[in-house]
């Protein structure tokens, strides 16, 4: 990495550090939630259900409180014989048709049942809504803010305002104020009485017999969950939707809860809870940024370029004539031509096996000439120079007789087999 490349890495860290002080120091003091609707009862988080399930299980001293979180509908609720109340707070209802029945049974045996939810568990209402007016129950959104929620009868009002708005982290903002479709409200529905409303007279809370007992409905459970219950005057307006409810016991259904909010798995996940918290979502990113920075630049060549190294040549030819040339160049004519020969014996010992005499004889020069396949006349040529320049070694031969030796030698060299 060069000097620049550092000096860009430095900076980005130096933002990166500023930042996260400024994100720390604009979040000092706020505490640290998990706002997401779990609607858990083991949540004390606030959308949890923690508070409302405590306030339930006090609610009747001399009744008991049953907490399913082990069963379905079908397996526990056909075992109630007392009058008994069924409580449900979350997203949405899971429901088989084993379960729906069992409902429906329960509550059309004397027993009330209370869903406080997101959506309609419409399969069921099927069963349990007779269609007077030609409409199923669905729901629609509001979305705002915040809403004021009223109950029709004035002996139901509470003292105070009911106002709730949606808070997520530090600020209020935008929701989906679920509420009941209109059209299920005419002259001639016996069965399905209004509770409560959002303003402007929008029903969300709902009353629905069947047989001898009652389903109540209510499109924001939201303002069942342990941020509002916190305040007194929500606690009043819970008290007193759950006052219309009769028996002496009470089931708490978690087991029903649709499975993305009963998978406790999507909502303990390291990364969930960090995105949720405001500090720790702002170091994630910087962290990823950070870590962005590093390959970019790390993925750049970090040392020196290795030069790129020439391929070997063969240069013995080369040396061989630099020799050649030096000896010649001496004047040495006797000597090159020593050892020229020397090496004509040794290539005609080792390529055909013909060993030196003590004088190179006929049947010798014979026998080169039948192996090589040269003509038998050139082979003595070679002899015969080199008998001439040992002829005269007392004193240094003359240029031509080491060139005529040479182009001797060298036409075996070229004819040779």
């Amino acid at each position: 990495m060069n000097k620049s490349q550092k000096t860009i890495v430095a900076l980005f860290a130096v933002l990166g550090i500023l930042l996260l002080i400024y994100f720390l120091w604009i979040n000092t003091g706020e505490k640290s939630h998990q706002w997401y609707e779990s609607y858990r009862a083991d949540s004390d988080q606030p959308y949890g259900t923690l508070f409302v399930k405590k306030m339930l299980a006090g609610y009747r001293p001399d009744g008991h409180f049953i907490f399913n979180d082990k069963k379905s509908l079908a397996d526990v609720l056909p075992g109630i014989k007392s009058k008994t109340d069924y409580v449900f707070i979350g997203q949405s209802l899971y429901l088989s048709v084993d379960d729906e029945d069992a409902l429906l049974k329960f509550v059309m045996s004397g027993n009330d049942a209370i869903i406080a939810s997101l959506e309609p568990p419409e399969t069921m209402l099927e069963k349990f809504f007779p269609y007077e007016c030609g409409y199923k129950i669905t729901y629609h959104a509001n979305d705002s803010d915040s809403v004021d929620l009223h109950f029709y009868h004035d002996t139901l009002q509470t003292k105070e305002h009911n106002r709730y708005a949606y808070r997520y982290g530090s600020k209020d903002e935008m929701y989906s104020w679920q509420y009941m479709a209109n059209g299920i409200f005419c002259d001639s529905t016996k069965s399905v009485v209004p509770l409560g409303f959002q303003e402007p007279n929008r029903v969300n809370f709902l009353r629905l017999s069947y047989g001898s007992g009652n389903l109540y409905l209510h499109s924001n459970p939201l303002v069942f969950t342990n941020y509002f219950l916190l305040k007194p005057d929500k606690v009043d307006y819970a008290a007193v939707v759950f006052s219309h409810l009769r028996g002496k016991d009470v089931i708490w259904d978690e087991y029903s809860k649709v499975p993305m909010t009963g998978n406790k798995n999507a909502y303990n996940s390291p990364l969930y809870y960090i995105l949720q918290q405001p500090n720790l979502k702002y170091a994630w990113w910087l962290l990823l940024a950070t870590v962005l920075l590093y390959v970019f630049f790390a993925i750049k060549r970090t040392q020196r370029v290795i030069p790129i190294l020439e391929i070997k040549t063969n240069t013995s030819l080369e040396f061989i004539q630099q020799v050649s040339a030096l000896h010649f160049q001496n004047g040495d004519h006797l000597d090159m031509a020593r050892k020229k020969m020397k090496y004509f014996f040794y290539f005609i010992r080792s390529k055909y096996g013909i060993q030196r005499k003590a004088t190179f004889n006929e049947v010798q020069v014979l026998e080169l000439a039948e192996k090589s396949k040269v003509n038998e006349a050139d082979v003595r040529t070679i002899f015969r120079q080199y008998e001439i320049i040992e002829h005269n070694s007392t004193y240094n031969i003359p240029a031509y007789r080491l060139v005529d030796l040479y182009y001797a030698i060298d036409n075996f060299y070229k004819n040779c087999k």
